[in-house]
Order: C-alpha cells, then sequence, then structure tokens
C-alpha cells in the first residue's frame, strides 16, 4: 500500500509540474484541463499561435484518436538523442531521432521499441522493428515487423496556421497476420508531422511541430 501511495504521489506532482510549466509557457493552457489536474482536456483551439509562439520554447501538437485526447506537448528532458515530451494531464513520450520510442500514461502504452531513427527512414531500405507494449491483460506483448519506406511525393500540410512544405514518407511494417503503416512528413531534416503506431489498444497517434 505505501508503494501504491507513493507511486501516485509522484505520478501527481508529474502532472502538476507539467501543468505548470505549460501554463507558464502558453498562457490560457489550464483551461484545457479545466484547471485541475487530471481534468477532461478541452479543445485546444482556445489557444492562440501568437501565444504559442510568445513562450519561445518546442511545442508540439498530439492526437489520439481513440482516445479522443487532443492537445499540447512540451519537452520535458533530453538525453543524448533521446527527447522526452509531456503533456499537462502527465502523459509521456519519448523520440529518438524524431522517431517516437515508448509512451506512458495512455494505458495500453507503448513501453519500448526497437526503431530506426528518422534519418534512416528517409534514405530507404528495409530494416526491422520491435514493438514491446501493454496488452488489454496488463501483460507486455510483442511484435516484430520487416519494414519498407516509400516516398509519396511533396505535401503542404498546415499546422496550427502555418504551411509548411514537407516530403512525405510511408513506412510500410509487416509480419505474419498483420501490417501497419506509419507515416512521416519530412521537412529538410526534421519530422514535421508522424503518424505513428502504439500498440493494439491505442492505434495511431499523431504528432505535430508546432514551434521548434
Amino acid at each position: 500500500m505505501a508503494l501504491k501511495t507513493t507511486t501516485g504521489a509522484l505520478v501527481l506532482l508529474a502532472t502538476l509540474a507539467g501543468c505548470g510549466k505549460l501554463e507558464k509557457l502558453i498562457p490560457g493552457v489550464k483551461d484545457l484541463t479545466g484547471g485541475e489536474a487530471g481534468g477532461q482536456l478541452a479543445p485546444i483551439g482556445n489557444v492562440s499561435r501568437a501565444a504559442i509562439e510568445k513562450s519561445r520554447e518546442p511545442v508540439m501538437k498530439l492526437r489520439v484518436p481513440s482516445r479522443g485526447i487532443e492537445t499540447f506537448l512540451t519537452i520535458r528532458d533530453r538525453r543524448g538523442d533521446v527527447t522526452q515530451w509531456f503533456s499537462a494531464d502527465g502523459m509521456l513520450f519519448s523520440f529518438r531521432g524524431d522517431v517516437l520510442i515508448e509512451t506512458r500514461g495512455l494505458g495500453a502504452d507503448l513501453m519500448s521499441s526497437a526503431a530506426p531513427q528518422a534519418g534512416q527512414i528517409a534514405s530507404g531500405g528495409a530494416y526491422r522493428r520491435s514493438y514491446f507494449y501493454m496488452d488489454a491483460d496488463d501483460q507486455t506483448g510483442r511484435r516484430d515487423y520487416n519494414c519498407i519506406v516509400t516516398t509519396d511525393g511533396s505535401e503542404t500540410v498546415t499546422i496550427y496556421g502555418r504551411g509548411h512544405s514537407t516530403r512525405k514518407i510511408s513506412e510500410t511494417c509487416e509480419r505474419e497476420g498483420g501490417r501497419l503503416t506509419n507515416h512521416y512528413w519530412l521537412e529538410g531534416g526534421k519530422v514535421r508531422k508522424s503518424r505513428e503506431w502504439v500498440s493494439p489498444g491505442i492505434g495511431q497517434i499523431e504528432f505535430e511541430r508546432v514551434v521548434d
């Protein structure tokens, strides 16, 4: 019981810290959680792009269709080539070389993965991916895929009111009994937008870099 209480307290502290930082960076973001940690998220269109840019901090937009979530993320930590982003209500997303490798706070999370970085994806070719995720029984599942990359061509994407000229790349991954496709929109050498698979319970989620 003591361990459970301690863990709950740490999660609450992380949530409050996340909400506090985002509120400082983006005036009005408190309204996204109703002013309470763990509250229901409101549409993020309530916050203007000018307010986001005024923060002078990197900001990412997250959308989780299967959970009805749409919110902002900001950077919590950088360690080597891994960057960790977090939301006001405590969700965490880790990227290596602009590619998602872990999630926390979604329930059916991506616990870890063996994944290529954006540079490898952009260069094409074939490789393997491994996903380790939480299943419906709170057990860790694993899926291994053989992946190939195709370039879909140039595409202008609009992210929070601003257009970006990108090159869209699709990563098709297959295994016995299934396949999935991740999508990346590259602006120069950076992933401006991505749509990436997390787990059977979550499906794909979308990230958009609003401010670098």
